[in-house]
């Protein structure tokens, strides 16, 4: 990637946090993040988990997909089917959250058998969709009581 690229990027990232600083809902929040991520790395799609603590599991808050987008009329939302995913190591958002690791997958069906979290294809199956690229980052408040939100994930990064 060329200088000129990365300072590009940078200087996206550094809007980004001065638009979402403004923003005092959380679901307006949320869902400007995932769009402002997607745009960074010109993703596809992507989702936010948000952690359930009372059933350890990450359910998903919100979904933005472009492709499948463009399959609708003009107009009509994208409806997303309802995941959740067990927070353990053996799913990717839930290896990610737990380890507090960024996890970036090149693709997801061709995961190394060494890893342990291995790629849920239900999602892929139900939307008629196939996820290559993905970059898992948990969301976590920092500080003395750390607060885990959840986990974003960028889905099919375009470059």
């Amino acid at each position: 990637m060329s200088v000129d690229k990365k300072d590009e990027r940078f200087q996206s990232l550094i809007k980004t946090e001065k638009k979402l600083n403004t923003i005092q809902d959380v679901d307006v929040m949320l869902e400007n993040l995932l769009k402002e991520a997607r745009a960074i790395v010109h993703a596809d799609a992507g989702s936010i988990y948000v952690y359930d603590s009372v059933h350890n599991v990450l359910k998903i808050k919100y979904s933005q997909n472009d492709s499948k987008q463009r399959e609708l009329p003009p107009g009509e939302k994208l409806p997303y089917n309802f995941y959740s995913f067990p927070v353990n190591e053996s799913s990717i958002c839930g290896c990610s959250l737990l380890h507090r690791e960024i996890i970036n997958i090149e693709d997801a069906y061709k995961i190394p058998s060494d890893k342990v979290y291995k790629f849920n294809r239900l999602p892929d199956e139900d939307m008629n969709y196939h996820t290559v690229s993905m970059l898992t980052i948990p969301l976590v408040i920092p500080g003395n009581k750390e607060r885990v939100l959840g986990v974003l994930q960028i889905i099919n990064a375009q470059d």
